[in-house]
């Protein structure tokens, strides 16, 4: 018997990790096999990866717990965070003890739940706090909102259940209709729907009793390559980066709790 998948109220949302429930992968999008084996050609990239030590066998790997998040199995009771986000916060091309998450949980000795998945949105973010914080009572949530360009449509058929559509969406289904287009151009939309999200974030947390901080990962992420380092995808922020928006975020929580 699962204690926990009983005591769960209802099936848990489907996710874009959901497919990767229970595995441990090598490789994620971005942080390829193809991109690592020509970035490591260069040698300033071979020279970094080295320092890192990202050029041993599973230097780097992807353990997905049972219900499709890169973190530690779920258990009842325990003191804990939930960490919500994109990429930037799920770790991609990153060891998973370098993650923001991981350094608050340390910090602060909670188990950190993070239930963050590549490439999904503000919209996400709400829909898996609605159905994993009265699970899970964290003692913190915080959220590091994805781009807000970025927005969720529940499909009325087909796969995957979810669409997260963003400016670089083309395909057929969605590419050529006019409401999206509008949503795309103008800005408010993004702003209205990102600050939406945020506050329903803190009023869960609110009527649950939890603390709460919520960013804008790409305002802290996106920063120079000097600034933040980068991890093995080359995309995104590295180890500097993560440690750095930690000290933020712990420097916050220490200002609520003065």
């Amino acid at each position: 018997m699962d204690s926990f998948k009983d005591s769960l109220p209802s099936t848990p949302p489907w996710h874009q990790g959901s497919s990767c429930a229970g595995q441990t992968l090598d490789w994620l999008p971005t942080d390829t096999k193809e991109n690592y084996e020509r970035m490591i050609q260069d040698p300033a990239h071979r020279g970094y990866f080295q320092a890192k030590g990202w050029d041993k066998p599973d230097a780097i790997t992807y353990k997905i717990n049972k219900y499709g998040f890169r973190c530690r199995e779920f258990e009842f009771g325990a003191k804990s965070m939930v960490a919500l986000g994109c990429s930037y916060t799920q770790g991609i091309g990153l060891p998973v003890e370098t993650l923001w998450p991981e350094i608050v949980g340390a910090a602060l000795d909670l188990d950190v739940y993070n239930l963050a998945w590549g490439g999904t949105s503000a919209d996400t973010c709400f829909m898996l706090a609605k159905f994993w914080l009265p699970v899970l009572r964290p003692e913190l949530v915080v959220m590091a909102a994805p781009p807000k360009n970025r927005f969720d449509i529940i499909r009325a058929t087909g796969n995957p259940e979810i669409r997260t559509v963003m400016p670089n969406t083309t395909d057929d289904e969605f590419g050529a209709d006019a409401i999206l287009k509008h949503w795309m151009t103008n800005d408010r939309n993004q702003d209205l729907n990102n600050a939406k999200n945020k506050l329903a974030v803190q009023a869960l947390c609110h009527n649950l009793g939890i603390d709460c901080l919520t960013y804008d990962a790409h305002d802290h992420f996106a920063r120079s390559r000097e600034e933040v380092e980068y991890a093995r995808d080359y995309m995104h922020a590295g180890p500097r980066g993560h440690k750095m928006f930690a000290e933020r975020i712990l420097n916050d929580w220490r200002k609520k709790h003065a």
